[in-house]
C-alpha cells in the first residue's frame, strides 16, 4: 500500500422505502455521497442529502464532511 489518499464527492440520488397507508412507499431524494479512497479503493463514505432547495444548513453539513475528508486525505496513512 502507498498510502495514497484521495477524496470524491458524487451527486446521487437514494431510495428510501417508508410506511404509507395500507402498504409502502418508496421516497427517492437527492444527496451528495462523500466518498474516501486510499490506493484507489473506497475505505470510507458519508451521504449528506440536499434538497431541491438545499438550506443554509444543508450546506454547512455538506461542507462539514467535505473538511474532514480533505484533512484525512492530507494526514498520514497508517501503512
Amino acid at each position: 500500500m502507498r498510502g495514497e489518499r484521495r477524496v470524491r464527492l458524487r451527486l446521487g440520488t437514494r431510495a428510501v422505502s417508508v410506511p404509507a397507508g395500507h402498504g409502502r412507499e418508496v421516497v427517492e431524494y437527492a444527496g451528495v455521497t462523500v466518498v474516501r479512497v486510499e490506493d484507489g479503493e473506497p475505505v470510507e463514505q458519508a451521504w449528506v442529502p440536499v434538497g431541491t432547495c438545499p438550506s443554509y444548513a444543508d450546506d454547512e453539513a455538506l461542507i462539514a464532511a467535505w473538511h474532514a475528508a480533505l484533512l484525512w486525505s492530507r494526514s498520514p496513512s497508517d501503512a
